[in-house]
């Protein structure tokens, strides 16, 4: 086994036990019709910035979680992705659950390019448009 494919390995490994730092996002997936995968992920004070709002960051990373949890699907067992482009705009803040919904626009042999869009709350207003591009990474045999 080569050095990407170990390294590859021992990231599946890590996620799979729970011990991933993401692993502590206390995310729940839901159904939306249309969507490719939806994610909720509830605020609370420890992951809201000094006016009660989800932190910006903790936004793009949850859009970052849906849309990698997107681009993996299907791949080789051997593969996995790596955002390679993130672009987010933010719209307004998420007070209540952040509620992410994602669809793939474009899935081909060497990337992914994803949307996600998050609300405050399921049926509240759009509170971020980001949209994902993922490199699949494939470790060479040999």
């Amino acid at each position: 086994m080569n050095d990407v494919a170990a390294a590859i390995e021992r990231h599946k490994a890590i996620l799979a036990a729970g011990d991933h730092i993401l692993s502590r996002f206390a995310t729940r997936e839901v159904e939306v019709e249309g969507a490719d995968l939806a994610l909720e992920l509830d605020v609370d004070d420890s992951l809201a910035g000094p006016r009660g709002a989800l932190q910006g960051g903790l936004v793009a990373t949850l859009a970052d979680i849906v849309g990698g949890r997107m681009a993996m699907e299907g791949l080789d067992e051997g593969s996995i992705v790596v955002t390679s482009d993130m672009t987010v705009h933010y719209l307004g803040p998420v007070l209540t659950t952040a509620h992410a919904v994602g669809h793939v626009l474009r899935r081909g042999r060497r990337s992914v390019v994803t949307r996600v869009e998050v609300y405050d709350g399921r049926d509240g207003p759009l509170a971020a448009a980001c949209q994902l591009a993922f490199t699949i990474v494939t470790p060479r045999s040999g």
